[in-house]
């Protein structure tokens, strides 16, 4: 009775929808549109452009699967009413690489973890084996992928697994990341992890080698194609880099000026090519007196130049107390230096720091002022921004903005810093 008037009323039976999308990130559009704008680029050129990412592993053995197939009237396959998953259950980890020019897909099937050095391995079993037939004379390539996982953005492995990679092959690596939670858009989601998915509906995944000839038999009407090889190797978790490693791995990427967090390239490096030498240890020529007047404008720090100046000083013992921590701490260079103030005076790591919070400016413009490498300066930024809390409640109501589209060149930031003087002499 009660369901017939709810229907007269026109309610129905419904199950929850997920639609509703969660907080979004900064420039997530704009990332959006940088990876299509770098695809088609690429696309146009020939060259090859791949979605990667990894699918939900798969119990091998006589487990029941949903879906449904095509059998004889009343002879369903059977399978064990109840599944138990035990410690020596097999799992299979299909890490899928989807090649959006040639509208095909390598799946390298792990029998192990799905760790960085897996998700390296499966790019150049990939390249090895197909991706250097089919692109023969190319230089480049790009990959698309997650923000997290295996290939996450902030993986330190898996860039410096990109890095040994590109050495090998002689390719220059182009890494772009979709922002978080937003891993239903990358291409191998919806062009082969859901073709390979709609191939196993129905039926045990009995054996490594059903799961390899499914996958392998997956194709679509519109020309996809799918390979998928076994991996037998080992990938233990728990590695940790030293920190000569990490500063090896980050001096391999060159970061985007669009949130190099998320875009960055990995060269290949020549044999006989030294490393540059760690950015900390760096000594530059004085940075130009009209470079730090340029950056310290207010549009750019929040603050008149007086103000800036009178927080320098505010952090200097913040600063000598910071210096004395890490003298005495493990992080500190061969000479017991701390490496983190060697090579930036205070006041410009202190103006670094403020840059960054804010986003008035990119840090690689903002380097190239200064006559500093980006990285020195991302360095120095970072060791100070800890330094920013102790300046009171004054400075954090500053350090609340956030340019979302920083100027990239002098022009653009002479053309800022303009328009804010302009509206000033106007309103006064």
């Amino acid at each position: 009775m009660v369901g017939g008037l709810l229907r007269a009323m026109g309610f129905s039976l419904q199950g929850m929808a997920k639609t509703r999308a969660g907080s979004q990130v900064p420039d997530r559009d704009a990332q959006f549109r940088h990876i299509n704008t770098a695809a088609e680029r690429f696309l146009a050129q020939g060259l090859p452009v791949v979605s990667v990412d990894a699918k939900q592993k798969e119990p091998i053995g006589d487990f029941a699967r949903p879906g449904r197939t095509y059998r004889p009237k009343g002879q369903p396959i059977t399978a064990p009413d109840h599944d138990f998953f035990g410690p020596d259950t097999p799992f299979a980890i299909p890490y899928g690489i989807y090649d959006l020019g040639r509208d095909s897909g390598w799946v390298n099937v792990g029998t192990d973890r799905n760790t960085a050095a897996f998700a390296v391995e499966s790019l150049r079993r990939w390249w090895q084996v197909q991706g250097r037939l089919d692109y023969p004379s190319t230089d480049r390539l790009l990959v698309t992928a997650d923000c997290g996982g295996a290939n996450s953005a902030d993986s330190r492995l898996f860039k410096m697994g990109l890095a040994e990679f590109a050495d090998e092959c002689g390719l220059s690596i182009t890494v772009m990341h979709f922002p978080p939670g937003t891993s239903k858009w990358n291409k191998v989601e919806h062009r082969l992890f859901s073709r390979i998915t709609h191939s196993l509906r129905g039926q045990p995944l009995t054996s490594y080698e059903v799961l390899l000839e499914t996958i392998s038999a997956t194709r679509t009407r519109t020309g996809l194609t799918v390979q998928a090889v076994l991996d037998e190797n080992a990938y233990p978790t728990g590695r940790v880099l030293t920190r000569a490693e990490r500063q090896r791995a980050e001096q391999r990427v060159e970061r985007d000026e669009f949130h190099g967090e998320w875009n960055y390239t990995i060269a290949p490096q020549d044999p006989g090519q030294q490393l540059p030498e760690d950015p900390r240890d760096e000594s530059g020529s004085p940075i130009p007196a009209e470079a730090t007047f340029l950056l310290t404008h207010p549009v750019l720090t929040g603050m008149t130049r007086e103000h800036f100046e009178q927080l320098v000083l505010q952090l200097e013992p913040c600063q000598l107390l910071l210096t004395e921590a890490e003298r005495q701490s493990a992080d500190r260079d061969g000479r017991g230096r701390n490496p983190g103030f060697g090579t930036l005076d205070h006041r410009h790591r202190v103006l670094a720091a403020v840059l960054r919070s804010r986003n008035t400016v990119t840090l690689t413009l903002a380097a190239e002022l200064m006559g500093r490498k980006r990285n020195v300066l991302s360095y120095h930024a970072g060791r100070s921004k800890p330094m920013l809390a102790f300046a009171g409640p004054e400075l954090a109501r500053v350090l609340v903005f956030h340019r979302t589209h920083p100027p990239r060149t002098l022009e653009a930031l002479k053309r800022l810093i303009e328009h804010h003087d302009e509206i000033n002499s106007s309103s006064s």
